[in-house]
C-alpha cells in the first residue's frame, strides 16, 4: 500500500514538473516598460505575423487587429480572423482599458451581452503589455499569468504575439525581436508563423 502511494506521488510530481516546465518556472518576467509609449501612434491596422500557441486561434488564419482610440482615451479593438475549416470570416470586438500601472499595459474585455462577472473570463479577456514596437513596422504583445501557492509564484504561463503593419517583417527586425525576447528568457522557438494566405 505504501509502495503504491509512493509510486502515485512520484507520478504526480513527474506530471507536475512537466506541466511547470511547459509553462515556465517561477514568476512572470519583469519587462521594462516602454519609454514615452504613444497610444495614438500604436493605434491603426495590425496583422498577426507570429504567435505562441493559443488554443483560441488553433483554426484561425488571416488575423487582423484594428485599434482606434475612443474619447475616454481607451482603445476600441476589432479583431478579424478567418476559419481554416470553413473559410468564413468572423469579427470579435472589445475594449482595451489603459492600466494605471503604465500606458503600455491594457486590460482587454470582450464586448458581450453576458454579465460582467462572466464576460471578464471570456477567451481573450485579460491583461496585455506592448513590450516592443517602432509603431510603423512591428509590435510585440505579451501576456503572462502567475500560478502561486501561498502568494509565492511557482510557475507562469504566457502568450506572445508579433504584429506587423504589413504581412511580413524583415529578417533584421525579426532577429532584433528574438534577441529582445531571449534577454527576458522568453523562448522565440515556440512561436508559430501566422497563416496569411488567401486573406482577401
Amino acid at each position: 500500500m505504501v509502495m503504491l502511494g509512493t509510486q502515485f506521488l512520484l507520478l504526480l510530481v513527474s506530471f507536475s514538473a512537466k506541466w511547470v516546465t511547459s509553462t515556465g518556472v517561477g514568476p512572470c518576467p519583469r519587462i521594462k516598460y516602454l519609454d514615452n509609449f504613444n497610444i495614438s501612434a500604436f493605434t491603426g491596422h495590425w496583422i498577426e505575423i507570429e504567435r505562441s500557441f493559443y488554443l483560441m486561434e488553433l483554426i484561425s488564419s488571416c488575423v487582423r487587429m484594428d485599434l482606434s482610440q475612443n474619447f475616454k482615451g481607451n482603445i476600441n479593438v476589432s479583431i478579424t480572423s478567418k476559419s481554416r475549416w470553413s473559410g468564413v470570416f468572423s469579427i470579435s470586438e472589445g475594449i482595451a482599458t489603459v492600466s494605471k500601472k503604465h500606458p503600455s499595459i491594457f486590460v482587454y474585455k470582450v464586448i458581450s451581452t453576458l454579465p460582467k462577472a462572466v464576460s471578464r473570463y471570456l477567451p481573450g479577456a485579460g491583461s496585455y503589455q506592448v513590450i516592443k514596437t517602432d509603431y510603423s513596422t512591428y509590435a510585440v504583445l505579451y501576456s503572462c499569468t502567475n500560478f502561486s501557492f501561498a502568494t509565492y509564484p511557482l510557475a507562469n504561463t504566457d502568450l506572445v504575439w508579433i504584429l506587423g503593419r504589413q504581412k511580413e517583417i524583415s529578417a533584421e527586425i525579426r532577429s532584433e525581436i528574438y534577441d529582445f525576447l531571449a534577454f527576458y528568457q522568453i523562448d522565440s522557438e515556440r512561436l508559430i508563423l501566422a497563416q496569411n494566405l488567401n486573406c482577401n
